[in-house]
């Protein structure tokens, strides 16, 4: 049996859109977990991040975030809520292993929550290697704000690739089944890369979203806007 996800990014504190959303799915889908990459404020603090979050919170289901470079970073490792932040841990749902790691390479705007690549991927080794047991192909997932390099998901609206090399060379070398991202609002879009499959859901801000399906053969990805 696999698990159904609704994946969330750059929400940039528009509630209207996050409940949107949650309105629009989750009566039609049985989510059973909801996993949230990153730029949850718009130069927020933390009771701001907290605040957004209560609404994920009402609905029950159970899940997983990491804070984006408009996030405080004074609170990357979580704020009072009831999901798990994943900034500095591994967290595991019916035997499928979520390790994240938040933030973002440095931007020409000097955003609150920007961090060089090496500690983006360092935090993700860290995380994995936290994981209850190492799983096997297809058993791992990776939450990261800031995109791996050279597909859709990192393509400006200008045409430059701004992602994370050495984060591509991390996947290709552990092949997690999934990897989700966020960070470029124009890059939504679902590829391969080696044997992972890597998404950007898109803005939330604007409405969108994507549903994810891993642990009961090959996962899938489907994007959505409500």
């Amino acid at each position: 049996m696999g698990i159904k996800l609704l994946a969330l990014t750059d929400i940039h504190g528009k509630i209207s859109s996050l409940t949107g959303i949650l309105g629009s799915v989750l009566p039609s889908h049985k989510i059973d977990l909801i996993t949230i990459s990153g730029d949850i404020s718009h130069f927020g603090d933390g009771a701001e991040v907290e605040r957004i979050l209560g609404h994920v919170d009402q609905t029950g289901i159970p899940y997983y975030y990491i804070l984006g470079n408009c996030d405080p970073p004074d609170k990357k490792g979580g704020v009072n809520a009831r999901g798990k932040c994943v900034q500095d841990a591994c967290a595991s749902f019916d035997g499928i292993n979520v390790a994240g790691s938040g933030g973002s390479m440095p931007t020409p705007f000097g955003t609150p929550f920007e961090v060089a690549e090496d500690e983006i991927v360092g935090n993700l080794l860290r995380n994995i290697s936290r994981c209850p047991s190492l799983p096997p192909l297809g058993a791992l997932m990776l939450i990261s704000h800031n995109p791996p390099f050279g597909g859709t998901f990192d393509r400006t609206s200008f045409g430059q690739h701004v992602g994370s090399r050495m984060l591509k060379d991390l996947i290709l070398e552990i092949s997690p089944a999934l990897v989700q991202c966020g960070h470029i609002h124009e890059g939504a879009g679902v590829e391969r890369m080696g044997k992972s499959l890597i998404f950007n859901p898109g803005p939330a801000m604007k409405g969108r979203y994507a549903i994810a399906e891993i642990g009961g053969g090959v996962p899938n990805v489907k994007l959505g806007t409500a």
